[in-house]
């Protein structure tokens, strides 16, 4: 694995733990379920907070931060 595959794949999993500690956060904020779901299926409540999208915009942002380094992990690995 090339150094700048490996570094983008590490910061795509600190990227990705930070999401997913945000978005429990998130939803526990909004009701028990749905921080439940949030601990067991992250992209299903991802995808369940896409109608109000413009209040959680920093969650998106950092998924779809995290899905370019793992993207060019990938390509360069």
């Amino acid at each position: 694995m090339q150094p700048v595959a490996a570094i983008c794949l590490v910061f795509s999993l600190v990227l990705s733990a930070a999401l997913w500690i945000y978005l429990v956060r998130v939803c526990f904020a909004q009701s028990t379920a749905h921080g439940v779901v949030a601990l067991l299926l992250p992209p299903v409540a991802l995808l369940s907070l896409l109608p109000a999208w413009q209040q959680h915009r920093q969650l998106f942002v950092m998924a779809l931060g995290a899905l370019g380094f793992i993207s060019i992990a990938f390509i360069l690995g």
